[in-house]
């Protein structure tokens, strides 16, 4: 196997569609002939990154992230290069072979953790297959988690010994990394696996590559259920969702996701066929969290336990929401059961009815809000109507608001006027808050506006790639300046000049990537006019005699040999008497 060519990564491009590929990772709306969605590379709330079928390519319009299928897959998994090219090519079913050297990500200074961890998920499954297994798999039997959901959720063991760790040393892991990745600890200046009897539960990014376990006592009376792995460079609870990645095509398939606390009740879900649910494994609710999940889908149903403990996640995570367009439903479990236990104490048909009638996230408010409260007590009341009022302002769809409005009005027994006088005071408060200042666009220089057009006719006309080698070779910016220098060398090794196969030419560099992309999209036409080039070629040479006078006349002013001086400004001079010829 080797790395593979140019040609062979233009075929697989050229087989497959980037809207495809890229919806297989975020949800994609058509508008026009271009496909739109949340861009995964920034903070973003509303959909700015734009796939273009036309093209191939995508562009987000407020970060500048930009490239072609492969850019897109690598930077999305932060996985190398020619591992995105991989992926890609077994999505599409198309047979490449690409060695291991290129496929690890020698830039990932955590390969060690990632590799220890992949090695450690593999060694706790076979533990669970041998016959010092055989226990743990009557356990989870009992617990009707079957043979095909023990190899869905990489199910394993650990065993009373130190053999892990044993492994990992042989394999040319230090004392240290072992120590700091979570897997071992040191005593007496040895090391020994942390876990050792217990059911292991693999932990993933959202990228689908282990980064810790969990791990269950099966047997005997350890006061510790689970111990789960330390915080590591790799494994930050706040920044994942279990399940994620397994997760990813069918909450986008069914275009909702339900978000429970443990990763037990995301593996019961899966044993009654439900697949898009993910889990916070019992962290308090990150933006990071809350910003993965609108990645996916704005549709999101609430099912944490049935405790005190569920209704604080619950609430939390309202809260940390609050200013992305969710549109939230929530389950409640009675007896205070989550839904591992739920489904296995009511069954399968309960656990679906409570989610095929979910709570809107108004109704849950009402609730929490007539909680303690007696709406026969005025005092009461008005608190209740108060608060009530503040989220019904909030609600934007006209129908909804309608129906909710009537629903308040039959429960406090309060008029639509006075309710509908208060809800519009709150809006006109809303809309003197929220007035966006005006943000002013720095304006470009000529020689800034001159490279830009150069570059822009570049990638647009064959000759005016030759016309620039010939006549002119040199731009003021040095990425623009490496940019052009690209093109030329592209069209002269393939004889014309195509975007699309130029990105991929280009691999991974991300800057020249994003430089070119912007370039194509100035709204310049297809169309060019030879004066205009020739009038930027003469500013840019204007730009290039100005930086040479500079450069000599700083020369100059450094310089004490009287025989030096006059040759520098002999050249100061013969350059003027160009200029102006």
């Amino acid at each position: 196997m080797s790395k593979p060519s140019y040609e062979e990564i233009l075929d697989i491009q050229r087989k497959i569609n980037i809207v495809d590929i890229i919806r297989d990772y975020v949800p994609l709306i058509q508008r026009g002939k271009n496909y739109f969605g949340i861009c995964p590379f920034h903070d973003d709330h509303n959909p700015s990154m734009s796939v273009s079928n036309e093209k191939q390519m995508y562009k987000c319009f407020v970060c500048g992230a930009a490239g072609n299928v492969f850019n897109f897959v690598k930077d999305y998994e932060k996985i190398s290069y020619y591992e995105a090219v991989k992926k890609v090519a077994d999505k599409a079913g198309i047979a490449v072979s690409i060695d291991t050297n290129f496929k690890k990500n020698d830039n990932n200074k955590f390969s060690d953790q990632y590799e220890i961890y992949d090695i450690s998920n593999k060694f706790y499954q076979n533990n669970l297959n041998t016959s010092l297994g055989k226990i743990a798999r009557s356990y989870l039997e009992k617990r009707n988690i079957s043979e095909d959901v023990i190899k869905k959720f990489q199910i394993g063991l650990s065993l009373n010994d130190n053999n892990l760790t044993k492994l990992l040393l042989k394999k040319g892991f230090d004392n240290d990394i072992l120590v700091k990745s979570g897997i071992a600890v040191k005593r007496d200046n040895n090391v020994y696996d942390i876990y050792r009897d217990r059911i292991m539960f693999p932990l993933w990014d959202i990228n689908g590559k282990t980064i810790g376990f969990s791990g269950r006592i099966y047997e005997g009376n350890d006061q510790s259920k689970y111990i789960n792995t330390m915080e590591t460079d790799i494994f930050k609870k706040g920044s994942l969702l279990y399940n994620y990645d397994n997760a990813r095509e069918s909450v986008l398939k069914q275009d909702e996701i339900i978000v429970v606390e443990g990763f037990m009740d995301v593996i019961r879900l899966y044993t009654i066929g439900i697949y898009n649910v993910v889990a916070t494994m019992g962290t308090a609710i990150t933006n990071e969290q809350v910003n993965l999940i609108r990645k996916l889908t704005k549709n999101v149903l609430l099912m944490f336990d049935g405790d005190s403990a569920g209704a604080k996640a619950t609430g939390s995570f309202i809260e940390v929401s609050k200013d992305i367009d969710f549109d939230i439903k929530i389950v409640r479990l009675e007896e205070d059961l989550d839904p591992d236990d739920y489904i296995l104490k009511k069954g399968e048909n309960k656990m679906k009815e409570h989610l095929s009638h979910p709570k809107s996230l108004f109704d849950y408010k009402i609730i929490n809000m007539r909680h303690n409260l007696n709406l026969d007590n005025p005092e009461d009341a008005s608190k209740f109507i108060k608060s009530i009022s503040s989220e019904l302002s909030k609600i934007t769809d006209d129908i909804v608001f309608d129906l909710e409005l009537k629903k308040i009005v039959k429960l406090t027994g309060v008029s639509e006027e006075l309710l509908k006088s208060k809800i519009k005071r709150k809006e006109e408060e809303k809309k003197v808050i929220t007035t966006k200042p005006t943000i002013k666009k720095l304006k470009e220089s000529k020689y800034e506006k001159a490279s830009k057009r150069i570059l822009y006719n570049m990638i647009k006309h064959n000759n005016i790639i030759t016309y620039y080698y010939n006549n002119l070779s040199y731009l003021p910016n040095e990425l623009d300046r490496k940019l052009a220098s690209e093109i030329v060398l592209f069209y002269k090794k393939y004889n014309s000049f195509n975007l699309l196969d130029f990105i991929t030419y280009l691999e991974d560099n991300n800057e020249l990537v994003k430089r070119v992309t912007e370039i194509d999209e100035l709204p310049l036409g297809e169309n060019y006019d030879m004066k205009e080039i020739d009038e930027y070629f003469e500013t840019i040479n204007e730009y290039s005699k100005n930086k040479q006078i500079e450069e000599l006349n700083e020369k100059l002013k450094n310089e004490s040999n009287e025989v030096v001086r006059r040759e520098i400004a002999k050249k100061i001079f013969d350059i003027r008497i160009k200029e102006n010829k």
